[in-house]
């Protein structure tokens, strides 16, 4: 019972990561750019994380972590979290929200590789049988069985996201090795994310667009909620969840992610809906479902 729990922790960072399309639309179709949207995404999750970790360390008490933890969530913060949002971004503006979704999720084959050489793990006929039942289901999804064509710059975009989102998982076993608080590795992530999207971002560019947008009041409250579901929900649930599942087997289970943002699309964006869409949905949850299903027992 306690596993199905650390599995729903997963499941659920995958919904809400899926919820991004909705906000990644509404801030792009008034101006913002795919580094905007990261930008905001971090920063505000930064804000969010460390105040809410102040208040439960009463002060600094959670920031006591040893030097090689502080290097590990540096690399988290700038390699996965910053890297992912950035490359899954741009791969949207060279191909489409649903086909960078289906690039994105490559990262579960740098996860099983990473984990049999790091973690020992065995790569069971299960894991591959639900990683290619959910890889078919989203390429179903995700329009390319309608024609739907990747441009080698796009290509490049979506591997290097799903690169960069697993090293989140590998990265995070790691530190809790060393630590018991995982609050502290998610403000950490996005502590480090932030200080890498500022010297990355235009801020004159960024007040222009500020200007021009929304009032004031409305985007700060959009702003807060984006990262609220899309940055600091997920990223605090996915880092829990990891403490009850296995990284290979979280990535897989983390392909709810691109089945809600198929089901949002469809149902609040109004995008097109077909068989093979259809298809790829109930495939998606088969390959949910194989992993749930409980191990053989050996005959004695």
């Amino acid at each position: 019972m306690k596993q199905k729990i650390f599995a729903l922790y997963i499941l659920l960072a995958g919904a809400f990561w899926g919820s991004s399309c909705l906000f990644v639309n509404k801030l792009t179709s008034v101006g913002f750019s795919p580094i905007h949207c990261t930008a905001i995404r971090v920063i505000c999750g930064a804000l969010i994380l460390n105040a809410v970790l102040l208040f439960k360390g009463r002060g600094l008490k959670l920031y006591r972590i040893d030097l090689p933890s502080w290097g590990l969530a540096a690399a988290s913060g700038i390699g996965s979290v910053l890297a992912m949002c950035l490359f899954y971004y741009y791969c949207m503006t060279e191909t489409s929200a649903a086909v960078s979704a289906i690039l994105l999720y490559t990262a579960p084959v740098f996860v099983m590789i990473m984990s049999v050489l790091f973690f020992k793990e065995k790569i069971t006929v299960r894991k591959v049988a639900a990683f290619a039942v959910a890889i078919t289901g989203c390429a179903l999804v995700s329009g390319i069985a309608g024609g739907a064509t990747v441009s080698l710059k796009g290509l490049l975009f979506g591997v290097l996201s799903g690169l960069a989102y697993s090293l989140y998982g590998i990265l995070t076993t790691f530190y809790m090795k060393r630590n018991q608080e995982r609050l502290t590795f998610s403000a950490l992530n996005f502590t480090f994310a932030s200080l890498g999207v500022v010297w990355l971002l235009d801020v004159a560019e960024l007040k222009t667009v500020m200007a021009t947008a929304a009032p004031l009041p409305t985007l700060l409250g959009l702003f807060v909620l984006f990262s609220l579901c899309t940055a600091v929900l997920p990223y605090v649930l996915y880092t829990k969840g990891l403490a009850g599942v296995r990284p290979d087997v979280a990535s897989i289970l983390a392909f709810v992610e691109p089945l809600t943002a198929a089901v949002l699309g469809i149902a609040v964006l109004k995008q097109p809906f077909d068989l093979f869409q259809g298809a790829g949905i109930g495939l998606v949850i088969a390959a949910l479902a194989i992993l749930q299903l409980p191990p053989k027992k050996r005959k004695t």
